[in-house]
Protein backbone atom coordinates (compact mmCIF):
# COMPACT_ATOMS: atom_id res chain seq x y z
CA UNK A 1 0.00 0.00 0.00
CA UNK A 2 1.24 3.51 -0.79
CA UNK A 3 -0.15 7.04 -0.94
CA UNK A 4 -1.42 8.85 -4.02
CA UNK A 5 1.52 11.25 -3.64
CA UNK A 6 3.92 8.30 -3.83
CA UNK A 7 2.05 6.97 -6.87
CA UNK A 8 2.36 10.40 -8.50
CA UNK A 9 6.16 10.25 -8.14
CA UNK A 10 6.22 6.88 -9.91
CA UNK A 11 4.34 8.23 -12.95
CA UNK A 12 5.35 11.92 -12.91
CA UNK A 13 1.73 12.87 -12.29
CA UNK A 14 -0.09 15.74 -10.57
CA UNK A 15 -2.40 15.17 -7.61
CA UNK A 16 -5.71 17.00 -7.33
CA UNK A 17 -7.26 16.34 -3.94
CA UNK A 18 -6.01 14.24 -1.02
CA UNK A 19 -2.48 13.14 -1.85
CA UNK A 20 -2.25 11.22 1.44
CA UNK A 21 -5.06 8.84 0.46
CA UNK A 22 -3.73 5.29 0.52
CA UNK A 23 -4.14 2.92 -2.43
CA UNK A 24 -3.37 -0.79 -2.76
CA UNK A 25 -5.07 -1.99 -5.93
CA UNK A 26 -6.35 -1.07 -9.38
CA UNK A 27 -9.70 -1.87 -11.01
CA UNK A 28 -12.23 -0.59 -13.57
CA UNK A 29 -14.75 1.72 -11.96
CA UNK A 30 -17.56 -0.88 -12.04
CA UNK A 31 -15.49 -3.21 -9.84
CA UNK A 32 -13.36 -0.76 -7.85
CA UNK A 33 -13.40 -0.86 -4.06
CA UNK A 34 -12.14 1.55 -1.44
CA UNK A 35 -8.35 1.65 -1.69
CA UNK A 36 -8.34 1.08 -5.47
CA UNK A 37 -7.18 3.37 -8.24
CA UNK A 38 -9.61 3.43 -11.15
CA UNK A 39 -9.15 5.17 -14.50
CA UNK A 40 -11.08 7.40 -16.88
CA UNK A 41 -10.22 8.06 -20.52
CA UNK A 42 -12.89 10.68 -21.26
CA UNK A 43 -15.63 12.82 -19.75
CA UNK A 44 -18.12 9.97 -19.59
CA UNK A 45 -15.51 7.82 -17.87
CA UNK A 46 -14.83 10.57 -15.34
CA UNK A 47 -18.51 10.77 -14.52
CA UNK A 48 -18.75 7.02 -13.92
CA UNK A 49 -15.50 6.94 -11.94
CA UNK A 50 -16.72 9.77 -9.73
CA UNK A 51 -19.65 7.58 -8.64
CA UNK A 52 -17.46 4.52 -7.99
CA UNK A 53 -16.04 3.36 -4.63
CA UNK A 54 -12.45 3.95 -5.77
CA UNK A 55 -10.18 6.16 -3.68
CA UNK A 56 -8.42 7.75 -6.65
CA UNK A 57 -9.08 8.32 -10.36
CA UNK A 58 -6.26 8.20 -12.93
CA UNK A 59 -6.87 10.40 -15.96
CA UNK A 60 -5.27 12.74 -18.47
CA UNK A 61 -8.06 15.29 -18.06
CA UNK A 62 -8.08 18.30 -15.78
CA UNK A 63 -11.01 18.47 -13.32
CA UNK A 64 -12.70 21.01 -11.07
CA UNK A 65 -14.96 20.32 -8.07
CA UNK A 66 -14.51 16.60 -8.56
CA UNK A 67 -15.76 14.27 -5.79
CA UNK A 68 -12.60 12.10 -5.70
CA UNK A 69 -8.85 12.47 -5.56
CA UNK A 70 -7.43 12.65 -9.08
CA UNK A 71 -4.00 11.60 -10.35
CA UNK A 72 -3.49 13.47 -13.63
CA UNK A 73 -0.86 12.05 -16.02
CA UNK A 74 0.35 12.70 -19.54
CA UNK A 75 0.42 9.08 -20.74
CA UNK A 76 -2.37 6.86 -19.44
CA UNK A 77 -1.08 3.59 -20.86
CA UNK A 78 2.38 4.07 -19.38
CA UNK A 79 1.00 5.22 -16.02
CA UNK A 80 -1.36 2.24 -15.79
CA UNK A 81 1.49 -0.13 -16.59
CA UNK A 82 3.90 1.38 -14.04
CA UNK A 83 1.33 1.46 -11.24
CA UNK A 84 0.08 -2.05 -12.03
CA UNK A 85 3.60 -3.45 -11.79
CA UNK A 86 4.28 -1.63 -8.53
CA UNK A 87 1.10 -3.06 -7.00
CA UNK A 88 1.75 -6.51 -8.43
CA UNK A 89 5.15 -6.63 -6.74
CA UNK A 90 3.55 -5.73 -3.40
CA UNK A 91 1.03 -8.58 -3.74
CA UNK A 92 3.53 -11.20 -4.90
CA UNK A 93 5.96 -10.78 -2.06
CA UNK A 94 3.81 -10.20 0.99
CA UNK A 95 4.91 -12.91 3.46
CA UNK A 96 7.42 -15.69 3.88
CA UNK A 97 5.36 -18.86 4.49
CA UNK A 98 6.64 -22.43 4.09
CA UNK A 99 3.90 -25.02 3.73
CA UNK A 100 4.31 -28.06 6.01
CA UNK A 101 4.09 -30.48 3.05
CA UNK A 102 7.08 -28.91 1.27
CA UNK A 103 10.20 -31.10 1.13
CA UNK A 104 13.34 -29.04 1.68
CA UNK A 105 16.84 -30.48 1.77
CA UNK A 106 18.90 -29.81 4.89
CA UNK A 107 21.61 -28.48 2.58
CA UNK A 108 19.32 -25.96 0.85
CA UNK A 109 19.81 -22.29 1.71
CA UNK A 110 16.73 -20.06 1.96
CA UNK A 111 16.90 -16.29 2.27
CA UNK A 112 14.61 -14.07 4.33
CA UNK A 113 10.83 -14.24 3.82
CA UNK A 114 10.97 -17.01 1.21
CA UNK A 115 7.60 -18.67 0.51
CA UNK A 116 7.38 -22.37 -0.43
CA UNK A 117 4.04 -23.83 -1.54
CA UNK A 118 2.43 -27.23 -0.88
CA UNK A 119 4.33 -30.32 -2.07
CA UNK A 120 7.21 -28.31 -3.51
CA UNK A 121 10.62 -30.02 -3.49
CA UNK A 122 13.87 -28.15 -2.87
CA UNK A 123 16.87 -30.41 -3.53
CA UNK A 124 20.41 -30.46 -2.15
CA UNK A 125 22.50 -27.27 -2.23
CA UNK A 126 19.73 -25.19 -3.83
CA UNK A 127 19.82 -21.49 -2.91
CA UNK A 128 16.76 -19.24 -2.92
CA UNK A 129 17.10 -15.49 -2.38
CA UNK A 130 15.14 -13.14 -0.14
CA UNK A 131 11.40 -12.69 -0.76
CA UNK A 132 11.23 -15.26 -3.54
CA UNK A 133 8.20 -17.52 -3.99
CA UNK A 134 8.19 -21.17 -5.07
CA UNK A 135 4.64 -22.29 -5.84
CA UNK A 136 2.87 -25.57 -5.17
CA UNK A 137 4.37 -28.73 -6.71
CA UNK A 138 7.46 -26.98 -8.04
CA UNK A 139 10.67 -29.04 -8.19
CA UNK A 140 13.94 -27.19 -7.64
CA UNK A 141 16.91 -29.43 -8.51
CA UNK A 142 20.37 -29.76 -7.03
CA UNK A 143 22.65 -26.71 -7.04
CA UNK A 144 19.92 -24.45 -8.45
CA UNK A 145 20.28 -20.78 -7.60
CA UNK A 146 17.27 -18.45 -7.50
CA UNK A 147 17.77 -14.74 -6.82
CA UNK A 148 15.74 -12.19 -4.88
CA UNK A 149 12.04 -11.48 -5.45
CA UNK A 150 11.62 -14.15 -8.08
CA UNK A 151 8.26 -15.88 -8.44
CA UNK A 152 7.78 -19.44 -9.64
CA UNK A 153 4.12 -20.29 -10.19
CA UNK A 154 2.87 -23.82 -9.42
CA UNK A 155 4.25 -26.85 -11.28
CA UNK A 156 7.51 -25.34 -12.51
CA UNK A 157 10.44 -27.74 -12.87
CA UNK A 158 13.99 -26.44 -12.57
CA UNK A 159 16.74 -28.95 -13.36
CA UNK A 160 20.07 -29.10 -11.56
CA UNK A 161 22.65 -26.29 -11.87
CA UNK A 162 20.17 -23.80 -13.35
CA UNK A 163 20.73 -20.17 -12.34
CA UNK A 164 17.72 -17.82 -12.06
CA UNK A 165 18.30 -14.13 -11.39
CA UNK A 166 16.41 -11.48 -9.44
CA UNK A 167 12.78 -10.51 -10.10
CA UNK A 168 12.21 -13.37 -12.52
CA UNK A 169 8.68 -14.69 -13.11
CA UNK A 170 8.22 -18.28 -14.33
CA UNK A 171 4.68 -19.42 -15.12
CA UNK A 172 3.12 -22.84 -14.56
CA UNK A 173 4.29 -25.88 -16.47
CA UNK A 174 7.58 -24.39 -17.61
CA UNK A 175 10.71 -26.56 -17.56
CA UNK A 176 14.17 -25.06 -17.24
CA UNK A 177 17.30 -27.09 -17.85
CA UNK A 178 16.02 -30.28 -19.50
CA UNK A 179 18.33 -32.08 -21.94
CA UNK A 180 18.68 -30.58 -25.38
CA UNK A 181 17.67 -32.56 -28.48
CA UNK A 182 21.07 -33.97 -29.39
CA UNK A 183 21.47 -37.36 -31.09
CA UNK A 184 23.82 -39.06 -33.56
CA UNK A 185 22.39 -41.83 -35.77
CA UNK A 186 25.04 -44.45 -36.58
CA UNK A 187 24.88 -48.04 -37.84
CA UNK A 188 21.17 -48.47 -37.14
CA UNK A 189 21.33 -46.98 -33.66
CA UNK A 190 20.70 -43.47 -32.33
CA UNK A 191 23.26 -42.31 -29.76
CA UNK A 192 22.42 -39.62 -27.23
CA UNK A 193 24.86 -36.68 -27.21
CA UNK A 194 25.86 -35.70 -23.65
CA UNK A 195 23.97 -32.69 -22.33
CA UNK A 196 26.25 -31.41 -19.61
CA UNK A 197 25.76 -27.63 -19.58
CA UNK A 198 23.23 -25.51 -17.74
CA UNK A 199 20.75 -22.62 -18.10
CA UNK A 200 21.12 -19.03 -16.92
CA UNK A 201 18.02 -16.85 -16.66
CA UNK A 202 19.11 -13.27 -16.03
CA UNK A 203 17.29 -10.58 -14.00
CA UNK A 204 13.77 -9.30 -14.82
CA UNK A 205 12.94 -12.13 -17.23
CA UNK A 206 9.38 -13.46 -17.52
CA UNK A 207 8.65 -16.86 -19.08
CA UNK A 208 5.09 -17.92 -19.91
CA UNK A 209 3.30 -21.19 -19.21
CA UNK A 210 4.45 -24.53 -20.66
CA UNK A 211 7.64 -23.18 -22.18
CA UNK A 212 10.99 -24.98 -22.20
CA UNK A 213 14.57 -23.73 -22.00
CA UNK A 214 17.03 -26.59 -22.56
CA UNK A 215 20.48 -26.70 -21.00
CA UNK A 216 23.60 -26.40 -23.12
CA UNK A 217 25.39 -29.41 -24.49
CA UNK A 218 28.67 -28.49 -22.81
CA UNK A 219 28.20 -24.75 -22.27
CA UNK A 220 25.29 -22.55 -21.15
CA UNK A 221 21.92 -21.58 -22.58
CA UNK A 222 21.31 -17.91 -21.70
CA UNK A 223 18.14 -15.82 -21.53
CA UNK A 224 19.25 -12.20 -21.24
CA UNK A 225 18.10 -9.56 -18.77
CA UNK A 226 14.61 -8.17 -19.28
CA UNK A 227 13.61 -10.71 -21.92
CA UNK A 228 9.93 -11.74 -22.09
CA UNK A 229 8.92 -15.16 -23.41
CA UNK A 230 5.30 -16.13 -24.12
CA UNK A 231 3.54 -19.48 -23.56
CA UNK A 232 4.61 -22.68 -25.34
CA UNK A 233 7.98 -21.46 -26.56
CA UNK A 234 10.97 -23.76 -27.13
CA UNK A 235 14.49 -22.45 -26.48
CA UNK A 236 16.97 -25.15 -27.48
CA UNK A 237 20.43 -26.00 -26.15
CA UNK A 238 23.24 -23.43 -26.37
CA UNK A 239 20.89 -20.64 -27.50
CA UNK A 240 21.84 -17.12 -26.43
CA UNK A 241 19.03 -14.55 -26.16
CA UNK A 242 20.11 -10.95 -25.64
CA UNK A 243 18.59 -8.29 -23.41
CA UNK A 244 14.94 -7.21 -23.71
CA UNK A 245 14.07 -9.78 -26.38
CA UNK A 246 10.35 -10.49 -26.86
CA UNK A 247 9.24 -13.94 -28.10
CA UNK A 248 5.54 -14.60 -28.81
CA UNK A 249 3.79 -17.94 -28.34
CA UNK A 250 4.58 -21.20 -30.12
CA UNK A 251 7.90 -19.93 -31.42
CA UNK A 252 10.99 -22.11 -31.47
CA UNK A 253 14.69 -21.29 -31.53
CA UNK A 254 16.91 -24.20 -32.53
CA UNK A 255 20.25 -25.10 -31.02
CA UNK A 256 23.27 -22.77 -30.91
CA UNK A 257 21.43 -19.80 -32.40
CA UNK A 258 21.78 -16.28 -31.05
CA UNK A 259 19.29 -13.42 -30.90
CA UNK A 260 20.49 -9.87 -30.27
CA UNK A 261 19.19 -7.23 -27.87
CA UNK A 262 15.71 -5.71 -28.29
CA UNK A 263 14.64 -8.11 -31.03
CA UNK A 264 10.92 -8.93 -31.29
CA UNK A 265 9.51 -12.22 -32.60
CA UNK A 266 5.86 -12.75 -33.53
CA UNK A 267 3.93 -15.95 -32.87
CA UNK A 268 4.93 -19.29 -34.42
CA UNK A 269 8.33 -18.05 -35.61
CA UNK A 270 10.95 -20.71 -36.27
CA UNK A 271 14.69 -19.98 -36.14
CA UNK A 272 16.95 -22.71 -37.54
CA UNK A 273 20.04 -23.96 -35.73
CA UNK A 274 23.34 -22.01 -35.76
CA UNK A 275 21.62 -18.82 -36.99
CA UNK A 276 22.64 -15.39 -35.75
CA UNK A 277 19.83 -12.84 -35.54
CA UNK A 278 20.99 -9.29 -34.87
CA UNK A 279 19.77 -6.62 -32.46
CA UNK A 280 16.62 -4.52 -32.95
CA UNK A 281 15.21 -7.00 -35.48
CA UNK A 282 11.45 -7.42 -35.94
CA UNK A 283 10.27 -10.85 -37.12
CA UNK A 284 6.68 -11.26 -38.33
CA UNK A 285 4.46 -14.14 -37.21
CA UNK A 286 5.05 -17.57 -38.81
CA UNK A 287 8.37 -16.48 -40.29
CA UNK A 288 10.97 -19.16 -40.99
CA UNK A 289 14.47 -17.82 -40.30
CA UNK A 290 16.96 -20.08 -42.04
CA UNK A 291 19.95 -17.71 -42.34
CA UNK A 292 21.72 -14.90 -40.51
CA UNK A 293 19.86 -11.59 -40.05
CA UNK A 294 21.65 -8.25 -39.67
CA UNK A 295 20.76 -5.61 -37.08
CA UNK A 296 17.65 -3.43 -37.48
CA UNK A 297 15.99 -5.58 -40.15
CA UNK A 298 12.23 -6.18 -40.43
CA UNK A 299 11.61 -9.64 -41.89
CA UNK A 300 8.61 -11.79 -42.74
CA UNK A 301 7.60 -14.95 -44.61
CA UNK A 302 8.83 -18.45 -45.28
CA UNK A 303 11.57 -18.51 -46.30
CA UNK A 304 12.12 -15.08 -44.78
CA UNK A 305 12.57 -11.89 -46.77
CA UNK A 306 12.69 -8.26 -45.83
CA UNK A 307 9.11 -7.32 -44.98
CA UNK A 308 8.68 -4.89 -47.88
CA UNK A 309 9.79 -7.55 -50.39
CA UNK A 310 7.57 -10.18 -48.76
CA UNK A 311 4.51 -7.94 -49.08
CA UNK A 312 5.27 -7.33 -52.77
CA UNK A 313 5.67 -11.06 -53.35
CA UNK A 314 2.37 -11.94 -51.70
CA UNK A 315 0.68 -9.14 -53.60
CA UNK A 316 1.98 -10.54 -56.89
CA UNK A 317 0.91 -14.06 -55.96
CA UNK A 318 -2.60 -12.82 -55.17
CA UNK A 319 -2.73 -11.03 -58.49
CA UNK A 320 -1.50 -14.14 -60.29
CA UNK A 321 -4.13 -16.35 -58.65
CA UNK A 322 -6.88 -13.87 -59.42
CA UNK A 323 -5.86 -13.64 -63.08
CA UNK A 324 -4.68 -17.21 -63.58
CA UNK A 325 -6.64 -17.80 -66.81
CA UNK A 326 -5.42 -14.60 -68.40
CA UNK A 327 -1.84 -15.42 -67.47
CA UNK A 328 -2.04 -18.93 -68.96
CA UNK A 329 -3.60 -17.51 -72.15
CA UNK A 330 -0.78 -14.98 -72.36
CA UNK A 331 1.83 -17.73 -71.98
CA UNK A 332 0.23 -19.78 -74.77
CA UNK A 333 0.62 -16.82 -77.13
CA UNK A 334 4.36 -16.59 -76.53
CA UNK A 335 6.52 -18.02 -79.33
CA UNK A 336 8.26 -21.31 -78.68
CA UNK A 337 11.97 -21.05 -78.03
Amino acid sequence: MFTVNEAAKLVSGAVIGDGNARVKGMAPCDFAEEGDITFAFDGEGLERAGKSRASCVLTTSGVENYPKTVLQVGDMKLALTVLYNAMLEMKLFAKGIIHPTAIISENAVLGKDVSIGPNAVIDDSAKIGDNSVVGANCVIGKNVTIGRKSYLHPNVTVYENTVIGNKVIIHSGTVLGADGFGYIPKDGKIYKVPQMGNVIIEDDVEIGANSCVDKGTFATTVVGRGTKIDNQVQIAHNVKLGKNVMVAGQSGIAGSSTVGDNTMMGGNVGIADHVNVGSNVKIGAKTGVHGHVRDNKVIFGYPYREAADARKLYGLLSLLIKNGRKFRAFLRKLPDE
